[in-house]
């Protein structure tokens, strides 16, 4: 009888550890496949790296070195200017950007970090229990460098980068390669285009984990005055992340050291509407970004600082 009890208790064990790891797998596939809601996974390489884009709408002619296009310059100086930024996406995903970027002779160019990530996720069992098996993370990061130049009257650009992202124990790691133009008509209206995404990763959990690969074109108009300017931004991506095209519109108001912008993106499934405000106080850039959409996920919000170095 104790020989039986004894061979019984090693099966049941046997048994339950086995359980619990197909459960955890079953976890580690279910959030592979909740990435497009969350923005963690590689799509987190997706989402607005900065709050000027949160505010006016991806583009790739923004000012200021905007993550969807390596060609957009970084506001045409030579001296380094050092970028921080840190918001909160959807679903509870948090992210921070450090950038570093400095003008040289023939170009501009630097090096940034990204980083996503998303925490205190349980997990359970199909039994309902007071408290969960464990409590698990998943988080994506970026590194890499980008280098711009103008030729004749074309800016172009190209950024390099190392991927990174991982799930309770699993990761997956790659690289993604960045290509853009930009190009000014005159002193109002710039042309822009980008490849993003370039690339490849190792597999995660045994499962095929793909670079959101994206095209993105975009235009802007502007006008100045005296002491006040206006940018209306258009733009239209194609993702392999969402079905049909994604459209955005901006615009940007200036008042001496003070901007505001406002915009909006629609695809065939999502809508949102989103605006911001920034200044500047000598060397140090303030920008804010906050969206809505009607996913109803919560409210995207990010905060922007830049010094400009000697």
């Amino acid at each position: 009888m104790t020989s039986f009890n004894k061979l019984f208790g090693i099966i049941y064990f046997g048994s339950h550890f086995l359980l619990k790891r197909i459960q955890l797998l079953i976890v580690i596939l279910f959030f592979l496949g909740s990435t497009y809601i969350f923005g963690l996974g590689t799509q987190f390489l997706s989402i607005p790296g900065t709050a000027l884009e949160l505010a006016i709408g991806i583009n790739p002619v923004l000012d200021g070195g905007s993550f969807s296009n390596p060609a957009a310059p970084i506001l045409n100086k030579s001296n380094p200017d050092l970028f921080f930024s840190h918001g909160s996406w959807l679903a509870g995903v948090t992210g921070s950007t450090i950038r570093f970027s400095r003008g040289f002779t023939y170009g501009t160019g630097g090096f940034q970090i990204r980083y996503a990530g998303l925490n205190d996720l349980e997990f359970r069992t199909s039994t309902p229990t007071d408290n969960p098996l464990a409590e698990f993370g998943a988080y994506g990061v970026s590194f890499g460098g980008f280098y711009n130049r103008i030729l004749g009257n074309t800016r172009y650009g190209l950024a390099l980068q190392a991927v990174s992202f991982q799930i309770y124990n699993e990761s997956s790691k790659g690289y993604a390669v960045d290509f853009g133009l930009a190009r000014t008509f005159g002193k109002n209206f710039t042309f822009g285009a980008s490849l993003l995404n370039m690339g490849s990763m190792s597999l995660l959990s045994n499962k095929s984990s793909h670079l959101p690969l994206r095209v993105l074109g975009g235009v802007c108009y502007r006008f100045f005055q005296k002491d006040w300017g206006n940018k209306i931004f258009l733009s239209a991506e194609n993702s392999s992340l969402v079905s049909g095209m994604i459209f955005r519109i901006g615009n940007e108001f200036s008042w001496k050291q003070l901007v505001i912008q406002m915009g909006s993106q629609f695809s065939q499934e999502v809508t949102t509407v989103s605006g911001g405000f920034g200044f500047r106080l000598g060397i140090y850039r303030f920008q804010y970004g906050v969206q809505v959409g009607s996913q109803n996920l919560g409210i995207s919000q990010m905060l922007d600082i830049s010094v400009t170095l000697p």
